[in-house]
């Protein structure tokens, strides 16, 4: 152990020393209070404005930042509560999601999710752990479980951030409110919030370990602070993967170097902490591997993170990719960096208080800088790139970015709000001419893509959503004192509010058709349960089994596709209408049922009714001569019936053989996953998207014989089906 005394870089002030005392952001006073107002040394001066009295807006942002965590939790509340059960689940991370939730809860199998009846190496079990909480609540069902989900989590971002502001960056309750105002606003943010997916429960968890993670290396030794922080960055690892560990350690090692105390980090905290973090990782996959799932952990420690990170086989982007689509996920505030006192921000006076925080003075400012510059580097150094991976360090930004908008002059305040308004008058512009687009001409509309197309004719709600922009656009030009930000920020919250509620309510469900799978899977499902053998041919992965009932084989090669053809006498078939086109060798009886735009492709369901002619056997001889039944999918397959491919028994997910298929039963949604005592299937690679081929699944299902000689599939009678599906 090494002498406390030793690892300051100088002398620090009293409070700088305490970790309970909130900390002097650089620049400001060294003393608890300043010398003009007589308020906190974390606060913000408010903008100058010409010393003219405070309007109601400015006075009313005062009146709630006395209590802000109660305004905050009730704009939220009002921008997310009423859309929890409006809409269909979105292709393709929700629909996937809801049939691994589903299959943990039919199964019991909650060490290892499951999608399509295999194992699920993308995503760690936790998230959906969380979800099972939420579903304990009465009331809650169906897909509202995942909204609710990320509601919930979004709503502990929220807080975190609060928390961030105020523990680590030393901020008052004005800066603070500030902070959650500006996450409120943002448009990504809001998006994020109404789709559902782990992330917004992992950028929570990590800003929490960067809170614990500062308050404990300030300290000689911080047991309450450094183990939750270790443990912290363990269950954020397990809710989505490695980067749950990486973000909070790295920051810790950055500031721990800044403050020139590199020792802090051999002490005994830090080790058992480090220890604990280990030891929970370990246990999951300890008893992963001994469910005799050690494929699985091959697969997610070679795929899911070496080879994401070295050599990603979807979603790989070059190394400025970030640098290109930051702007777009953090507006309207990245709208404000114009009007920062750049000049000011590299004056010698600025530079002074940078290296200050080395000695303590406002040094929970700097760690939030250094979180952020380790984490962006990470991310752009690593091959896989997807903006969403921007969301943990949204608590971080949002922080900066508050207390840059309530530090703006009058000048900065006037152009950065008078150039949001703008923004919203051209947004209110563009969702204007798509209220009229019903009445589009030909010659306009053939310079739109079929996808654009698709979904540019069933958007709902454009005038209601141009009129609610067009009005605060207005109001923000207008109305608002725009000399002061917090009126500002109050009316972006206002409107944002006002706009996401019909979107979510009209807008987003109106786009289902589109945006969700769900018409065709139900479709596949009905037949399914009329004893349809059920195929997807190179289309992602868990696609249709959410909504079918049922899991479906899932076939990546021609080959496969033809055996499977050849093999069952009644199928229903999805694939996209450009490969079912470019079908040359496609059975005559196979007709095309369903065509429908998901997102951006537009696939096909089509089916093959009809059972198979009787089988004479050969091999070997019967005693009697007498004509067999004929052969439905219903029944138990011959001895000699050609079966698919199946898996070698190493190849498998839990390391066993595959066992004879059993006959079919009926499936209700979401009740047919696969446990470990299931016929072993082949371990799933990495999950490309649509445009590339998945890994072949056979489903266990009844194989009938054969036709005779001289008669083909596509020979026999085919059956009434259901009446065709047509896309809305």
């Amino acid at each position: 152990m090494t002498d406390p005394k030793t690892e300051t870089a100088a002398p620090q002030s009293k409070a700088a020393a305490s970790p309970e005392t909130p900390q002097t952001p650089p620049g400001a006073a060294a003393s608890g209070k300043d010398s003009a107002g007589g308020k906190p040394a974390g606060s913000c001066p408010p903008p100058q404005a010409g010393g003219r009295p405070k309007g109601l807006l400015a006075r009313l942002y005062d009146l709630l930042a006395l209590f802000p965590l109660l305004p905050l939790t009730l704009i939220y509340a009002a921008q997310t509560a009423f859309t929890l059960d409006a809409r269909s689940l979105w292709f393709s991370d929700e629909i996937r999601h809801g049939n691994v939730y589903e299959t943990m809860v039919a199964t019991g199998q909650w060490l290892v999710p499951h999608l399509n009846g295999i194992p699920y190496p993308d995503k760690p079990p936790v998230y959906f752990w969380f979800l099972a909480l939420l579903d304990a609540i009465p009331g809650v069902d169906g897909p509202m479980v995942f909204q609710l989900g990320a509601a919930v989590s979004g709503l502990l971002v929220l807080w975190a951030t609060y928390a961030l502001a105020r523990v680590v960056a030393g901020c008052d309750k004005r800066e603070s409110f500030a902070a959650g105002l500006v996450l409120l606003c943002g448009f990504y943010f809001l998006g994020v919030v109404h789709y559902a997916r782990m992330d917004l429960l992992f950028a929570a968890v990590i800003t929490l370990a960067h809170i614990c993670m500062y308050r404990g290396l300030r300290l000689p030794l911080a047991f309450r602070w450094i183990v939750p922080a270790f443990a912290l960055a363990a269950v954020a690892t397990l809710v989505k993967g490695p980067f749950g560990l990486a973000f909070p350690l790295l920051a810790g090692v950055a500031y721990a170097l800044w403050r020139g105390m590199p020792r802090r980090l051999n002490r005994m905290d830090v080790a058992i902490g480090g220890g604990i973090m280990l030891a929970t990782l370990l246990a999951w996959v300890g008893a992963v591997w001994f469910e005799g799932y050690a494929d699985l952990i091959r697969n997610i420690l070679r795929h899911q993170i070496v080879d994401r990170a070295t050599a990603a086989w979807h979603h790989e982007q070059p190394w400025w990719h970030y640098l290109a689509t930051f702007p777009a996920a953090w507006l309207p505030f990245t709208l404000v960096l114009p009007f920062l006192p750049w000049g000011r921000a590299f004056s010698p006076a600025s530079m002074r208080a940078v290296l200050a925080t080395r000695k303590g003075e406002g040094d929970g400012m700097a760690y939030i800088w250094l979180a952020l510059v380790t984490s962006f580097a990470l991310l752009t150094a690593v091959s896989i790139k997807i903006v969403i991976y921007l969301l943990p360090l949204f608590p971080l930004l949002a922080v900066v970015t508050a207390r840059a908008v309530l530090r703006l002059n009058v000048f900065g305040s006037r152009l950065y709000l008078g150039l949001t308004a703008i923004l919203l008058f051209v947004l209110a512009l563009g969702l204007g001419g798509l209220s009229l687009w019903q009445w589009a001409p030909d010659m306009v509309r053939a310079r739109f893509q079929p996808q654009v197309l698709a979904m540019l004719d069933i958007a709902r709600g454009a005038p209601i959503l141009a009129g609610i922009t067009l009005v605060f656009a207005v109001l923000l030009w207008k109305a608002v004192d725009r000399s002061r930000p917090e009126g500002g920020l109050l009316t972006l919250a206002a409107f944002v509010t006002a706009l996401i509620v019909p979107a979510a309510l009209f807008t987003a469900p109106s786009l289902d058709p589109v945006m969700s799978p769900r018409a065709q899977a139900e479709l596949m499902g009905q037949y399914i349960r009329k004893g349809y053998h059920p195929v997807s041919y190179k289309v992602y992965s868990g696609t249709y089994t959410y909504y079918a009932g049922a899991n479906i084989e899932e076939l990546s090669d021609e080959d496969s596709l033809r055996a499977a053809m050849a093999v069952f006498p009644q199928v229903v078939v999805a694939m996209r209408a450009d490969r079912f086109a470019e079908w040359t060798d496609k059975p005559a009886d196979l007709r095309e049922v369903h065509r429908q735009w998901i997102v951006d492709r537009e696939y096909v369901l089509a089916e093959r009714s009809g059972p198979v002619q009787p089988v004479q056997p050969t091999q070997p001889a019967q005693p009697d001569d007498a004509a067999a039944p004929a052969v439905t999918g219903d029944q138990t397959p011959a001895p000699d019936a050609p079966a698919l491919p199946q898996p070698a028994p190493g190849d498998a997910g839990n390391g066993t053989a595959p066992a004879t298929p059993a006959a079919p039963q009926p499936v209700l949604p979401g009740l047919q996953p696969a446990t470990p005592e299931t016929p072993a299937v082949p371990l799933p690679g990495p999950q490309p998207q649509d445009n590339t081929p998945a890994t072949p699944q056979p489903v266990p299902v009844p194989t009938p014989p054969p036709p005779p000689p001289g008669v083909s599939a596509t020979d026999t009678p085919t059956a009434p089906a259901p009446p065709t599906a047509q896309a809305q």
